[in-house]
C-alpha cells in the first residue's frame, strides 16, 4: 500500500531488510459488514504516521472518541524485527484494551496465516481482536458518513451533503497529489520520475496557497474533512519530507497563507492532540531502537515551537 510507505524511511546502515508485504483489510459499515456500535472498536495508530493520524483527528473532531477508543504503537521498530509494530518499549508491553504485545497478533486474528507487515491505521473489533479495516481513505469516509448518531455538531458541515461527488473529487486530489507523493518518491528509480512527483506536490501547494488567500479553509468558511487530510501531510512536510524526501523546492513557511492555515488548524484540540512531534522525529529519523551511531540516525534539531507562534 502506498499509504504505508510514507510512514517508513530506512537509513542504509544497521537496518534489517524485510520482504514482507502489507495487506488490505476493508470491511465496511456502509455495507453492513460491520455493526455501528458504541465501544465496539479501537483505532490503533502511530503518532508518527500521516495516514493514521488523519483518522485519529477525525474521530476526535467529530466527538467519536466517546465511542471509539484509540491506542498507539511504539514509534521505533525493533532493530532485530523491522516487520512488526510493538505496543511499547519492552516486548512484554501490552495494549491495555486488546491485551496484545504486537500489532501482528491482531492481524493474525483476522487472517490466521498472516505473515506480512502489519500497518496503521488499524481499526480493530474489540470483541474479536481482529483488524477489520486498515484503509485510511475508506475509514475517513465511513466514520464521517455512517456514524452520525454518535457525532457532535461539527459533523453537519464536515462532509457536505448534496455535494459529495465534488467533495470526494477534492479529497482525491489531496490524496494523489499531496498525501501519496512522499511515499512514491521513496520508490523512484530515475531523476525524471522524482522531478515529476515533486513538481506535482509543489504545484498543488501553490494552488492551495491561492485558495487560502481568500478563504479560511479548503472548502470555504467551514472546517471539513479536506483540512484533516491535508494537515497531517503539512506537518510532516515541515518536519520530515522537506529533508528526507527531497521535497525542498520550498518550505512550508514560504507559503504565507498555507502556513497561517496550518498553524490555525494546529490550535484546534483534535489536531494538536494528535500531532506528536516526538514520535514523528523518533520514527522518521532514528527509525528503530538500535543505538544512534551514525548521521543517518541522528535526530535533527527542529523547531516545532514555531507551530505555537
Amino acid at each position: 500500500m502506498i499509504q504505508n510507505s510514507a510512514c517508513d524511511f530506512h537509513p542504509e546502515r544497521n537496518t534489517v531488510v524485510t520482504k514482507q508485504t502489507t495487506v488490505t483489510i476493508d470491511k465496511r459499515f456502509s455495507t453492513q459488514e460491520l455493526p455501528i456500535e458504541a465501544n465496539r472498536y479501537r483505532l490503533i495508530l502511530g503518532g508518527f504516521c500521516p495516514w493514521a493520524t488523519q483518522v485519529a483527528i477525525e474521530i476526535d473532531y467529530l466527538g467519536l472518541n466517546q465511542v471509539i477508543s484509540k491506542g498507539v504503537i511504539w514509534p521505533l521498530r525493533r532493530a532485530n524485527n523491522h516487520a512488526d509494530w510493538m505496543f511499547g518499549a519492552k516486548d512484554t508491553d501490552q495494549d491495555p484494551v486488546l491485551k496484545t504485545t504486537k500489532l501482528s497478533q491482531n492481524y493474525q486474528k483476522a487472517i490466521p496465516d498472516f505473515t506480512g507487515r502489519p500497518s496503521v491505521p488499524a481499526l480493530i473489533d474489540i470483541k474479536t481482536g481482529q483488524v477489520v479495516n486498515n484503509v485510511t481513505d475508506v475509514l475517513l469516509d465511513e466514520l464521517a458518513l455512517f456514524w452520525s448518531k454518535f457525532t457532535n455538531q461539527n459533523q453537519k458541515v464536515f462532509y457536505p451533503q448534496g455535494q459529495q461527488e465534488k467533495f470526494k473529487a477534492e479529497a482525491n486530489e489531496i490524496l494523489h497529489k499531496i498525501n501519496e507523493i512522499p511515499g512514491k518518491i521513496l520508490n523512484i528509480d530515475s531523476q525524471n520520475e522524482y522531478e515529476k512527483l515533486a513538481t506535482t506536490f509543489f504545484n498543488q501547494l501553490d494552488k492551495f496557497e491561492i485558495i487560502l488567500q481568500h478563504q479560511s479553509y479548503l472548502w470555504g468558511d467551514n472546517l471539513t474533512q479536506l483540512d484533516v487530510r491535508l494537515f497531517a501531510s503539512l506537518v510532516r512536510f515541515d518536519m520530515v519530507y522537506y529533508y528526507q524526501n527531497k521535497l525542498n523546492y520550498r518550505r512550508l513557511t514560504d507559503y504565507p497563507a498555507l502556513w497561517a492555515y496550518a498553524k490555525r488548524l494546529y490550535q484546534v484540540p483534535a489536531f494538536k492532540n494528535n500531532t506528536d512531534f516526538h514520535d514523528i522525529k523518533q520514527h522518521f529519523y532514528r527509525v528503530d531502537d538500535h543505538i544512534i551511531d551514525s548521521i543517518e540516525r541522528v535526530i535533527p534539531l527542529l523547531d516545532e515551537n514555531k507551530w505555537n507562534n
